[in-house]
């Protein structure tokens, strides 16, 4: 029997939608397969852990770890020896700035454990979407029309970016996942108020011109053969939201999420095509998912999550389980192939 540790928690603004994700796979991994510590990293970095055998900490219990009687800690990184003893591999239940960015993966090679989901390079470079727009497009992608915004250099103004990107446009901290720490601007007023909020988060601000068109989102999966395949596209209609924002992903019934995509199938053929060169152009492994809106027939790759959500309302498990998967089964995938491809 293996021995896995899923890692959730973490400092960044994800920390909550890390928990759910960590305890779904606490709920779905096979226990006939795998003895399990759930790992929570709290807003200070501070470790926690606690064997998982039939009971399942609860959310609560998750958010408080630090008080509760079940979880053991602080540990800090360097003498965290006893949570990673014996450990065949961390599932990486986290999201955002710390946990998904490449410096938990640098810390768990540092250590020799290995770890899902992409190496230290193409997390970070992932993580950030300024550079992450660079390498797509010198591999042929097309990405919203964007600019940059530097609050301590404020080389080119809020005037400029407005009139050359229009209004309205989404503002963006460029280390930020699950539609935190970004925003839609509907004019030069509600530009500055963002640039102006997100300007103690982040030395560069992205701001991309507003694309009207399809949203989907293709997840794509290594195999433990080596093996790499883009999972069935999903189309995403929010229901009341202006876009796919952090209520439409997380809020039950907020959002249409349609799987396979009702389009095509020359489009959903250049759908895939499209994740399999994003995650390349990326230096990535494990699991990804590439979000994608279609308008006018050209294909605009919004970003990648290196560490695609895995709760109960996340995308790349309904993909997955579209194709004929079960959960069990991807986490199944991505524990086999953290192994094999041990960093």
């Amino acid at each position: 029997m293996k021995s896995v540790n899923v890692v959730m928690g973490g400092p960044s603004a994800e920390h909550a939608i890390s928990l759910r994700t960590g305890r779904e796979v606490l709920l779905n991994i096979d226990r006939k397969k795998y003895r399990c510590k759930a790992v929570v990293v709290n807003s200070k970095k501070d470790l926690f852990w606690t064997d998982v055998a039939s009971d399942i900490p609860d959310l609560t219990e998750l958010e408080i770890c630090e008080s509760s009687p079940r979880f053991k800690g602080p540990y800090a990184a360097f003498n965290a020896g006893e949570i990673w003893r014996n450990c065949d591999a961390a599932l990486l239940a986290l999201h955002g700035s710390y946990g998904e960015d490449g410096v938990f993966q640098g810390y768990l090679e540092s250590i020799d454990v290995p770890y899902t989901g992409s190496g230290v390079y193409a997390s970070a470079v992932a993580m950030n979407k300024i550079t992450s727009k660079i390498l797509f497009e010198r591999a042929g992608l097309t990405t919203p029309p964007w600019s940059v915004f530097e609050p301590r250099h404020p080389a080119i103004s809020v005037e400029a970016i407005g009139q050359t990107r229009g209004f309205p446009c989404f503002v963006k901290c460029p280390q930020s996942g699950s539609s935190r720490l970004m925003g839609r601007a509907a004019d030069r007023a509600s530009l500055r108020a963002l640039l102006a909020e997100y300007a103690s988060e982040a030395d560069q601000i992205l701001v991309e011109s507003a694309i009207s068109g399809i949203e989907v989102s293709c997840p794509v999966l290594e195999y433990p053969d080596g093996r790499i395949e883009a999972l069935p596209p999903i189309e995403i209609r929010p229901r009341t939201a202006a876009f796919f924002d952090y209520d439409a992903k997380y809020t039950d019934n907020a959002s249409d999420e349609i799987v396979p995509a009702p389009q095509p199938p020359e489009v959903l053929r250049r759908i895939r095509e499209i994740a399999l060169t994003a995650h390349s152009a990326i230096s990535c492994s494990g699991l990804t998912r590439t979000d994608i809106i279609i308008s006018n027939g050209e294909y605009f790759v919004l970003e990648i999550n290196t560490l695609p959500g895995l709760t109960s309302n996340s995308l790349a498990p309904k993909s997955f389980k579209s194709a004929g998967g079960t959960y069990s089964g991807l986490l199944d995938i991505l524990i086999e192939t953290a192994r094999i491809n041990k960093r």
